[in-house]
């Protein structure tokens, strides 16, 4: 995750709160328009503050954009791993968790289809967040 800029004069559960409603607003964007079209400025305009005030928060756009990323990622993994504990034999959990993931990558691509352009980015450009997603599934 990146480095956390804590602006003078904040708490940590403050700032942790303000990180939070950028990144719904940004992903809120992401699904909307796409990753690659929307702007630091945009997300700033949303939340009635400069572009300048959500660098206090984080230290980059690219830092931005790995934090969705981590977040679709996690998401991915809850999913994944209550599947993993339910109580039933081996096959059935393989076949929920086809079906599950399916669904939600058919969700991705069809009804968000600005999504996977961000999914694709980090991977290609293997971000940290991909890297560890791969060492957790093996």
């Amino acid at each position: 995750m990146p480095r956390i800029v804590i602006p003078q004069g904040r708490s940590g559960t403050e700032v942790e709160m303000w990180r939070e409603r950028i990144l719904d607003v940004a992903e809120e964007h992401f699904r909307r328009i796409g990753y690659q079209k929307t702007s630091v400025a945009d997300i700033a305009s949303c939340l009635g503050m400069s572009s300048a005030n959500i660098y206090r928060f984080f230290p980059s756009r690219a830092a931005i954009n790995k934090s969705i990323c981590g977040r679709f990622i996690e998401k991915a993994a809850r999913l994944a791993d209550a599947v993993a504990r339910q109580e039933a034999p081996a096959h059935e959990k393989l076949e929920s968790l086809f079906k599950l993931l399916h669904e939600e990558r058919r969700k991705n691509f069809v009804e968000e289809k600005p999504v996977p352009d961000l999914i694709v980015a980090a991977t290609v450009e293997s971000w940290p967040v991909i890297s560890a997603h791969s060492a957790r599934l093996v």
